[in-house]
């Protein structure tokens, strides 16, 4: 028996890592006092990355503080740790070469500058079904306005089937990651681009224009999806799941294809409850970058004040990948969406030479290496 799925994706902020990490989502939360916010998952794919910040709200504004200098470390059901070591400012990664294994649990545990130490508790990594197929379809009006009225762009929707194991409960969320190839690479707000500094330099008038400049060699934007997409097999177990909506991709040109890495995750059931209740709060208040009534409180404890209550989780999920090309040309007279959202606007000299161009520099939004499987 086939269940079919047409389900709409819950709005949400996603901040996503530059590596394949499961990432966090960054939700404002309403906040009496300052909280602790900690997001990560260990998976059995490379890229193990997790998040502490400190949530904070002042003077009626929400904003969230990177957590730097912890000491943090991942213990493996088999008495071994995984030292993390913090890249950038409160993000803190596995070794390259780590993954977890199905079958093992695994603990986040960690100490702050300040002396509090945290631990989340054991999650049991555990074997996720397959992608078996995935496919595209044509919205012609797949993006409207926020009144619900207009066209914006269209979209080519893209699903999967996957068969849902019949000898154990299965929860799932779903990630993707977009490769666009990219021509702009900086915009010089009220400026233009100095072609000996490298860097914008202002322009003094009533109205300064905003000039695009090119790339200097060939550059892919990375898009990441702002979605909470999850999955119970409640009543669907042991069956074939077909046409699971995972992406709506828009039309940011008519014919130029794109790369989509989908994952596919194996979560366990507190994590589905944890994400369930953030797509409650997202359908309750409108989106995840909305203030809800409230702080979920997470996964992670103090481990000497069982009072203090923090936000996020930390868990284990087994990861299924796959690359699909989406294809562009075959549709008639999409509606186009600006990579900038906005048309192009080059600066045009009076007199040679052409305005100069800008490197594609390396970033988790944008990268100068050719996606691998890109056509």
């Amino acid at each position: 028996m086939k269940v079919r799925f047409r389900i709409a994706l819950i709005t949400g902020l996603l901040i996503s890592c530059l590596y394949a990490c499961v990432a966090p989502y960054d939700v404002k939360y309403q906040l009496n006092a300052d909280i602790l916010i900690i997001d990560g998952f260990v998976s059995d794919q490379l890229g193990t990355t997790v998040s502490i910040a400190i949530g904070r709200n002042a003077n009626k504004s929400y904003y969230s503080e990177a957590v730097k200098g912890c000491v943090a470390e991942i213990r493996a059901g088999d008495g071994s740790t995984i030292p993390l070591q913090e890249t950038e400012a409160g993000v803190y990664n596995a070794p390259s070469n780590f993954k977890g294994k199905i079958g093992q649990t695994y603990q986040l545990h960690f100490r702050t500058p300040d002396g509090k130490t945290y631990e989340s508790p054991k999650e049991l990594l555990k074997a996720t079904a397959e992608i078996k197929n995935v496919y595209q379809q044509y919205d012609p009006i797949g993006i409207l306005d926020n009144n619900g009225n207009n066209v914006i762009g269209s979209t080519v929707d893209i699903y999967l089937d996957f068969d849902d194991p019949k000898e154990t409960q299965n929860f799932y969320l779903w990630r993707w990651k977009l490769y666009e190839e990219q021509s702009i690479c900086i915009t010089c707000v009220a400026g233009k681009l100095d072609p000996v500094s490298g860097k914008c330099v202002r322009i003094y008038s009533v109205f300064p224009p905003d000039y695009d400049y090119s790339c200097d060699s060939p550059c892919w934007d990375i898009f990441y999806n702002k979605n909470l997409n999850i999955f119970s097999d409640n009543f669907s177990n042991g069956k074939s799941i077909s046409g699971k909506l995972i992406a709506k991709i828009p039309f940011y040109s008519s014919n130029g294809g794109a790369l989509l890495e989908i994952e596919q995750l194996g979560i366990s059931q507190q994590a589905y409850q944890y994400f369930r209740l953030l797509s409650d709060q997202a359908q309750t208040t409108g989106t995840l970058t909305d203030t809800p009534p409230a702080a979920i409180i997470g996964n992670i404890q103090n481990v000497n004040d069982s009072q203090e209550k923090t936000v996020g989780f930390f868990g284990a999920a087994s990861s299924k990948k796959v690359l699909h090309w989406v294809e562009r040309d075959r549709y008639p007279n999409p509606i186009v969406t600006s990579l900038l959202g906005r048309p192009i606007n080059r600066e045009m000299p009076v007199t040679p030479p052409s305005p100069p161009s800008f490197p594609c520099l390396l970033s988790k939004n944008r990268t100068p290496v050719r996606p691998e499987g890109w056509r």
